[in-house]
Parts: C-alpha cells; structure tokens; sequence
C-alpha cells in the first residue's frame, strides 16, 4: 500500500526579483538567556555600532572640510 505524504505549503511564493521582507533564523541558547534577550541584545549592540561609526564619519568629515589643502 502506498502513503501519500502531504507536504505542507511554503509559506509564501517565491519571487526571485522581489524584495525581501522577512528573515527567517535560528537561536540556540544554553538556557542563561532567553532566545529574545539575546536577540534585543544583538540589535543593541548593532545600534550603537552604527551609530559609533557615523559619529566618527561624521567627525572626519567636518576635520576634513576644515584641512588646508
């Protein structure tokens, strides 16, 4: 006799020259930090990474509009 599995649906159809507009990712913890925690943490720490490196592009722009050449 033969079974017919039934494979669910993906959960949208795929658009090669579409944009983006989910992400989908796996978070292992030991059990000292919630998945969530961890990830607020990253995006964090993301933030201020960014933020860090447009005060510094910032600041050699201004030191570099400010050079006699």
């Amino acid at each position: 006799m033969l079974c017919s599995l039934s494979v669910p649906p993906a959960q949208s159809e795929f658009d090669p020259s579409g944009k983006p507009n989910k992400y989908f990712f796996n978070v292992e913890s030991s059990g000292s930090l919630k998945p969530e925690n961890i990830i607020l943490m990253g995006i964090a720490a993301l933030k201020k990474k960014l933020s860090d490196l447009q005060n510094q592009l910032s600041m050699e722009a201004q030191s570099d509009a400010l050079a006699i050449n």
